[in-house]
C-alpha cells in the first residue's frame, strides 16, 4: 500500500465513539472510575452482586471492544501496552506450569493480572473528550471517601488494637469504604496531588472552590490514615516529579516536608521507625524478615519463582502458604522470579514513560498541573507497594491502571485543548 492509500485508509477508519453512544459502555466506565465506592456500597449487604459486577463490566467492555475492532476501530495504541501483554503472556505461561494445583495457580494468576485487563480494552471503548468529565467523576469520589475519613477521626471510630504499635497510643484511624487505614493511605497519597492539580486548572469558580476544599480533606484524611508508607510514598514521588518537572519546586517540599514532620503525631509515628522496639519486631517477624524471605523462597528457582498463589499475598496467606510479603515487588519475585519481575518493573516503566512523553510533556497550560498531580499519584502508588502490597487490593489495582490509561486517552485531545470546563 503507497503513502496515500494508507492515508486515505486511515481517514476511512471509523474513530472511538464517545462512552455517551452507548448506556452499556457509559455506565461501565463510570464504575470503573467510581470503583471503590460502587465495590463498597454493593459488598456492604452481601449482595451477591458485589462479588461478580466487576467481572459482568469486564465481559460488556471485551464485547464491545471487539465489535469495534472487528467493525475497523483501531484507535491509538501506547507502547506500555506491549510490555503489559508480554507480562500476561508469561504469567498465562506460568499457570499452565501450575496446573498440578489449578485452584491456587488461577487464583494467584487472577490476581496478578486481572486488573490489566482494563486498560487494555478502553482505547477502544473512551473517546479523548470523555476524559474530562471521568476526571471530575474521580474527583468526587476520592472528596467524598476523604470527607468520610475525616468524619472517621472526628468521632473516633472504634479500630483493631493490631492497627497501633505497642509502644503508642493511636484514638482512631481512617480506613473509611477501603476498610484498611494502609490502602485509603495509598489511595489519598494517588488522589492528594491529583486533585490539587485540578483544582490550580479548574476555570469553573464554584468546582475551584470545592476541589480547593477537597485538597484539605484529602491531607488530613491521609495524615489521619497513620499510614507511614503512604507518607513516605507521596514525599518520594513528589521530590521525583519536582526534579523531572521543576527543581524550583524542591525548595517548598523540603519547607513542607520539615513542617510536616514536627507535628506531634507524625513526628511520633516517623520516629517509632528508628526505635529498637520496632526495629527488633521488623527484623523478627515483621517487614525485614519478610522481604528476606522473598529472596529465600526465590532462590529455589530464581528464573521462574515458586509459582503462581504460593508466595508472598492474599492466595497463599488463604491457603497457609506463606504471610503477606509487605512488598508487592518482593511477592512477584518470590512468585514469578527474576524474569516475572524484570516484566512487571519493564511494564511499570514503560507507562511511566508514556506519561510522561504523551501527558506531562504536551498537556496545554493550565491542564498540565492536572496532568502532574495524577502522574505524581501513580508513581506514589508505585513506591507504596515497595513497603506494601497495595496492588493486592482490587480497588487500588484497578483505578491505578484505569486512570493512568485515561490519562494516556486525554492526550490524544492535546493538539485541541485538550481538558474543558463542561462537566
Amino acid at each position: 500500500m503507497d503513502g496515500q492509500s494508507a492515508m486515505a485508509s486511515a481517514l476511512n477508519r471509523p474513530d472511538v465513539a464517545s462512552i455517551a453512544e452507548n448506556r452499556w459502555v457509559r455506565w461501565s466506565v463510570y464504575g470503573l472510575v467510581a470503583f471503590p465506592l460502587v465495590d463498597y456500597a454493593l459488598r456492604l449487604h452481601g449482595d451477591p452482586l458485589g462479588a461478580i459486577w466487576d467481572k459482568v463490566v469486564l465481559i460488556i467492555l471485551a464485547v464491545v471492544a471487539l465489535s469495534r475492532f472487528l467493525a475497523g476501530v483501531r484507535p491509538k495504541q501506547f507502547p506500555w501496552t506491549k510490555f503489559a501483554v508480554v507480562f500476561l503472556l508469561y504469567g498465562l505461561a506460568l499457570l499452565f506450569a501450575g496446573l498440578n494445583q489449578p485452584v491456587i495457580a488461577l487464583e494467584g494468576y487472577r490476581m496478578d493480572v486481572y486488573y490489566i485487563l482494563f486498560p487494555l480494552l478502553l482505547p477502544f471503548l473512551v473517546a479523548a473528550e470523555d476524559v474530562p468529565r471521568l476526571l471530575h467523576v474521580a474527583v468526587i469520589v476520592a472528596i467524598l471517601i476523604a470527607f468520610d475519613g475525616v468524619y472517621q477521626y472526628a468521632v473516633a471510630t472504634p479500630i483493631p488494637p493490631t492497627w497501633a504499635d505497642v509502644n503508642e497510643h493511636v484514638r482512631s484511624r481512617a480506613f473509611s469504604v477501603f476498610g484498611s487505614p494502609n490502602e485509603l493511605g495509598a489511595y489519598m497519597a494517588m488522589m492528594t496531588p491529583f486533585i490539587a492539580g485540578m483544582a490550580w486548572s479548574e476555570r469553573n469558580r464554584w468546582r475551584k472552590i470545592l476541589y480547593s476544599i477537597g485538597v484539605l480533606l484529602c491531607i488530613a484524611t491521609l495524615g489521619f490514615t497513620f499510614t507511614r508508607g503512604a507518607w513516605m510514598a507521596l514525599a518520594v514521588a513528589m521530590v521525583v516529579m519536582a526534579v523531572l518537572v521543576d527543581r524550583r519546586l524542591l525548595f517548598a517540599l523540603v519547607v513542607l516536608g520539615v513542617v510536616g514532620f514536627f507535628l506531634p503525631p507524625i513526628h511520633h509515628r516517623i520516629a517509632d521507625l528508628f526505635s529498637p522496639v520496632y526495629i527488633l519486631k521488623a527484623s523478627q517477624g515483621g517487614r525485614i524478615i519478610r522481604w528476606a524471605q522473598a529472596f529465600s523462597v526465590m532462590s529455589g528457582n530464581p528464573l521462574f519463582g515458586t509459582g503462581l498463589g504460593k508466595y508472598g499475598g492474599a492466595v497463599a496467606s488463604d491457603y497457609n502458604l506463606s504471610l503477606y510479603s509487605d512488598n508487592y515487588y518482593a511477592k512477584i519475585l518470590g512468585e514469578m522470579g527474576i524474569v516475572g519481575l524484570t516484566l512487571f518493573l519493564t511494564m511499570q516503566l514503560a507507562l511511566v514513560r508514556d506519561l510522561f512523553r504523551s501527558v506531562v510533556r504536551k498537556a496545554p497550560k493550565p491542564y498540565r498541573f492536572a496532568a502532574i498531580g495524577l502522574v505524581t499519584g501513580l508513581v506514589a502508588v508505585l513506591v507504596h507497594n515497595s513497603i506494601e502490597n497495595v496492588f493486592e487490593d482490587a480497588r487500588m489495582a484497578s483505578i491505578y491502571f484505569v486512570y493512568a490509561m485515561l490519562l494516556l486517552i486525554w492526550s490524544r485531545s492535546f493538539d485541541k485543548g485538550g481538558l474543558t470546563d463542561e462537566v
